[in-house]
């Protein structure tokens, strides 16, 4: 039997959401970040909008968060939007790492 039309179009928007809504949250994320070059502002995007898309269904699954559209662009926004907090965080990590094994 054939799947109603309405279904699919359905999941495909809840896909679709998860990408807006990461790409949002990355977006956003970005006018909070200072100090930044434009090389590690472009990979504190896609480290945003990468974990929001992979993260998302993760996140929905682990914490039984229900299916629905609004559920999934809203997880995947504040995925998108925390997510690039960890690249200052290794920033500093790195460098204070560094400065120890230098010494």
């Amino acid at each position: 039997m054939a799947e109603p039309a309405g279904t699919t179009a359905g999941v495909l928007l809840v896909k679709y959401s998860v990408i807006i809504g990461g790409l949002a949250g990355a977006i956003l994320s970005l006018t909070f970040l200072r100090g930044l070059t434009r090389g590690q502002a472009v990979a504190a995007f896609f480290t945003g909008f990468a974990s929001a898309v992979f993260c998302t269904p993760l996140a929905i699954s682990y914490f039984g968060l229900g299916t629905s559209g609004e559920t999934q662009f809203g997880v995947a926004f504040l995925i998108g939007l925390l997510a690039m907090n960890i690249i200052p965080v290794l920033k500093s990590a790195v460098s204070q790492f560094g400065a120890k094994g230098a010494t």
